[in-house]
């Protein structure tokens, strides 16, 4: 074995974290079988003499491991790669450590440089999020549409401004239904958010209306009342019911048949509903059944969801509940 074959040197050294400790990756030049030494001592250092020019100085540094372990790489044999996998150890404490090894089971003088790793501390737990809860406004309302042709009575026939959400009903009921006629109800609700702050990330959010009474007859195959944009602006005028015949993006839904009555019930965001929360002013939406928003004809029965308005008051108003950070 000649000069270059007892020799190798460390080409690279890559770190990587682990959930209980972390790897280290190292790089020869040559196949050859390596042990990391390694101690949590800081090492000595000292000087050795050497003789320059017919002087003896002490210019000859050395460092020494007083107290340490090797740990043998992870691969079998000689390899260009080596691998070494440490549990974690203490936070904020730091080792030294360098690589030795042997070539064709012979030991090597070759050697790297001393390195440095601190253990750092895991990040910190995120606070808990902040809840905001938001009634809707006394702006909320319902609109109608009827007719004996489906096609008529969605594209909005004798409509009508409901009275309900007063006295002594207090009542929004959005839904799609057949029995004599065709009918369809959307509700309109709103919520100032403007109270959130700029910074906000929304973790989650959750519609909350306290539902009186629900029902699903007409179809098991379109159970949903779902949540699309508000795009009317108060006071609500029967037009309103027109504009939002296009808006079909789903905000969050929530299925008749899991609805429990005489309680607050979750209709939960999705991102594109988290996303349409308005910051800086008005939250709007617009509460419809799914097959109003599919343009499916209803057969016989009725879906709708009975929930209380604003007006009913303490205990029983719409709610917006956001769960957030401050970015």
């Amino acid at each position: 074995m000649n000069f270059l074959e007892q020799h190798w040197f460390l080409k690279d050294l890559q770190y990587f974290y682990l959930d209980d400790g972390f790897k280290l990756v190292a790089y020869t030049d040559v196949p050859c079988h390596l042990f990391c030494r390694m101690t949590s001592t800081p090492p000595r250092k000292h000087a050795l003499p050497s003789y320059r020019r017919g002087l003896y100085l002490q210019g000859d540094i050395r460092f020494c491991f007083v107290v340490y372990e090797d740990n043998e790489q992870d691969e079998a044999g000689d390899t260009l790669i080596h691998t070494f996998y440490k549990s974690a150890w203490p936070v904020c404490e730091t080792r030294w450590f360098y690589f030795i090894g042997n070539i064709a089971g012979i030991s090597s003088v070759s050697e790297s440089p001393i390195f440095t790793f601190h253990f750092p501390a895991p990040p910190p737990e995120p606070p808990p999020p902040l809840d905001a809860y938001f009634y809707a406004t006394a702006s909320n309302r319902d609109i109608r549409s009827n007719d004996v042709a489906w096609p008529i009575c969605r594209a909005g026939a004798r409509l009508t401004v409901s009275f309900w959400h007063d006295a002594p009903l207090y009542r929004l009921f959005p839904g799609a239904w057949l029995t004599v006629s065709y009918f369809i109800n959307r509700s309109f609700l709103f919520f100032d958010t403007s109270t959130l702050p700029d910074t906000t990330k929304i973790l989650s959010a959750e519609f909350l209306p306290f539902v009186e009474w629900h029902r699903r007859t007409s179809s098991a195959a379109y159970p949903h009342i779902q949540i699309t944009k508000g795009l009317a602006i108060p006071p609500i005028v029967i037009g309103d019911y027109l504009i939002q015949t296009n808006e079909t993006l789903v905000l969050g839904q929530i299925d008749l048949g899991t609805i429990t009555d005489g309680q607050y019930n979750s209709i939960p965001l999705n991102q594109d509903g988290i996303n349409h929360i308005n910051l800086t002013g008005v939250t709007k939406y617009c509460i419809r059944q799914e097959m109003d928003i599919l343009n499916i004809v209803p057969p016989l029965g009725v879906n709708d969801l009975w929930s209380y308005s604003e007006q009913k008051g303490a205990g029983y108003r719409p709610m917006l509940h956001v769960q957030y950070y401050l970015a």
